[in-house]
């Protein structure tokens, strides 16, 4: 897996992301702006153009301004050294709430997938929790996945896997904040700060508290499924709407989320009935862990869940269903700052130690 190096000010970091990824970046913001478009028409009967899908995330860039200024620096850094708008990038960046909103927010989708887990120390091995998940989007977006390794002038670095012109998605950083997502449909997406700006912004937090209030405080623009862990073993899950969220600590056994709310104060917003994939993958991963004795639980134990290709179409471990694939995975361990990821499909792909 490449994985790049940025060190510095957001400014430039954000100017050697885009020199250095310029032709992907705008090849992949052309894909995922049809993708919008697309999914918009079939999901809300929308039609719309690229100057309507812009205007909305230009109307989103100011939030995000607001919400973590660093972040936002290094954004638009981004775009001028893609030789793109700040917009194109943030449509980049925040394509499932774009969808969201342009489907059913207020104008004047299928889910990418990823499935997750969280197990506590008195299931693992070795006493310790592990996280992680599989990252499911459009096939045709696999070349474009990359890890970051970021350095900071003056916040902690950070490790994350993400895709060409993208902040963090699934992350740690060297206080062992960790932290990654699954999306969620919802429908009362918003104008507002996207969830990869969420996740960048939490993994600039020192602390599991400020972390947790990051997601919980933001004006989401869509719904996601946060777990944020640490250094000392702490976990969350965070069910999020964009304008509501169910917060649960998880103190011991697992915890597993797809593309479906669990939570009953959420399942009002739902856009829809939970898609089958979703409700096979959570079964499968909650049947694979609670199975497997505590001693076998560790990180190739957790890749080999993620490989998983039972009940065929519906496996955790995705190949081109409904033209997405698991384009990419993590397990971290944050008390012992470990992070494996890897590009392409979990059960053939070549695992990468991005923290050791």
């Amino acid at each position: 897996m490449r994985v790049l190096k940025l060190e510095g000010s957001p400014k430039n970091m954000g100017e050697c992301f885009g020199e250095t990824c310029r032709d992907e970046i705008q090849d992949f913001y052309a894909r995922r702006v049809q993708n919008a478009i697309h999914q918009a028409k079939k999901y809300g009967a929308r039609d719309l153009c690229e100057e309507q899908v812009l205007a909305v995330a230009k109307e989103c860039l100011k939030f995000s301004e607001g919400f973590d200024p660093d972040g936002h620096q290094e954004l638009v850094a981004m775009a001028r050294a893609a030789n793109l708008a700040p917009e194109m990038i943030w449509a980049l960046n925040g394509l499932t709430d774009l969808r969201d909103i342009l489907a059913w927010g207020d104008l004047s989708i299928y889910t990418g997938g990823c499935s997750s887990f969280i197990v506590k120390g008195d299931k693992t091995s070795n006493g310790k929790t592990l996280c992680g998940q599989t990252w499911d989007l459009a096939t045709d977006n696999m070349p474009f996945v990359l890890g970051i390794h970021r350095v900071p002038n003056d916040a902690p670095q950070t490790w994350s896997l993400t895709t060409a012109g993208c902040l963090s998605l699934i992350g740690m950083n060297e206080q062992g904040i960790s932290i990654g997502t699954t999306n969620l449909r919802t429908r009362d997406a918003q104008r507002g700060v996207c969830y990869l700006s969420i996740i960048h912004k939490v993994l600039s937090c020192r602390d599991i508290e400020s972390a947790v209030d990051t997601v919980t405080n933001a004006v989401r623009a869509g719904g996601h499924y946060y777990y944020i862990c640490d250094a000392t073993g702490q976990s969350f899950a965070v069910e999020c709407s964009a304008k509501q969220y169910e917060l649960t600590a998880v103190e011991q056994g697992f915890h597993v989320e797809c593309n479906h709310i669990l939570t009953e104060k959420l399942l009002v917003l739902e856009a829809d009935t939970p898609k089958n994939s979703s409700l096979c993958r959570i079964s499968r991963m909650n049947q694979l862990i609670s199975s497997a004795p505590p001693e076998s639980l560790s990180p190739e134990k957790m890749i080999e869940f993620l490989s998983d290709h039972e009940d065929g179409p519906g496996a955790i471990c995705r190949h081109d269903l409904d033209d997405v694939s698991s384009n990419g995975a993590v397990v971290m361990s944050p008390e012992i700052g470990l992070m494996k990821a890897c590009h392409g499909y979990p059960c053939e792909a070549e695992w990468t130690d991005l923290v050791s």
